[in-house]
């Protein structure tokens, strides 16, 4: 999963559609996440070079001439963005080809001013955060997997009546064909959880009207994020909320992420201070980065509607 390649793919289909050209070859190695301004390796000579390969064409002559175009193009498209992110796009448009400023004032001024920096760091720090926050859940439910009724929600009588051998009513969460899920409203739930997943971590996110929160691992619902022995129930015992309630009306939906091997990015470690975490471009990043690191990850996927 190269999430930063479908970003970078649809800025392409944005700003470069068609055929192969020297703008698009360049923009795709230039501006590609490996090629960053850290990077030392990738110089505009190698840059070049890639170009080459990709076009058949040698390229390094007229390298920074065709940079400069593209940061044209860019800026062209994504100007009022940039400048409203703090980018200098003034400077961006008066440097010369070789990356100088016009007149002697701003040469001394932005000496080291680098264009292709600047646009680099805004489009992976900026634009990708923001693609990130708009995309990244449809992206993660796309690869769920059908695992039909992972996900239940039931009454504190029904969770008894189970343990105790005798039956309650069940008619809770209803799924019947071509009739979506339901939860009733103003009503204490339970959530069962039941992935055949024993010990792997799990993440479960929930996203509706009022916004998109991490429910597993979190200081009001769950501590701790580790399937020991499936089906498990949410909220887990002594925590801030013993039940949940849905008092609008809507979808609800339940993305879960399991995962063989744990993480331990800082937002996972449930805190007081921040009892329910939210879901952000920043985090997300994050995620995904350590997703691409492991292959013995899945997804799962449920929605379900707040009805009276």
């Amino acid at each position: 999963m190269n999430i930063k390649q479908n970003f970078q793919n649809q800025i392409v289909e944005e700003l470069f559609s068609g055929n192969l050209s020297e703008e698009k070859a360049c923009f795709l190695r230039r501006f590609a996440p490996e090629n960053h301004p850290d990077n030392k390796a990738s110089t505009h000579k190698v840059i070049a070079k890639l170009m080459k390969d990709d076009l058949g064409v040698y390229c390094e002559e007229k390298i920074s001439q065709t940079i400069r175009k593209v940061i044209e193009v860019i800026h062209k498209a994504y100007g009022d963005e940039m400048k409203a992110d703090g980018v200098n796009t003034e400077a961006l448009l008066n440097l010369k080809a070789g990356g100088t400023l016009k007149g002697e004032e701003d040469e001394e001024r932005h000496k080291k001013f680098s264009p292709w920096k600047e646009v680099y760091n805004w489009l992976w720090n900026h634009k990708y955060l923001r693609w990130l926050d708009a995309n990244s859940w449809e992206i993660l439910q796309k690869k769920a997997k059908s695992a039909p009724n992972w996900l239940k929600f039931k009454t504190t009588e029904e969770i008894l009546a189970l343990h105790a051998g005798t039956k309650a009513p069940t008619v809770r969460t209803r799924k019947a064909p071509e009739i979506k899920p339901t939860i009733p409203a103003n009503e204490s739930l339970l959530m069962e959880i039941d992935l055949e997943y024993p010990n792997y971590q799990l993440l479960l996110f929930n996203r509706s009207q009022q916004g998109k929160i991490l429910l597993c691992p979190s200081f009001v619902y769950a501590v701790n994020p580790i399937i020991e022995k499936p089906p498990i129930l949410l909220p887990q015992k002594d925590r801030l909320e013993d039940t949940f309630m849905f008092e609008e009306m809507g979808k609800e939906e339940f993305l879960a992420i399991v995962l063989e091997k744990h993480l331990s990015l800082p937002w996972l470690t449930p805190r007081e201070e921040e009892d329910l975490p939210t879901w952000n471009a920043e985090r997300i990043k994050e995620l995904f980065e350590q997703l691409e690191q492991q292959d013995s990850w899945q997804v799962f996927y449920q929605n379900f509607e707040v009805v009276k």
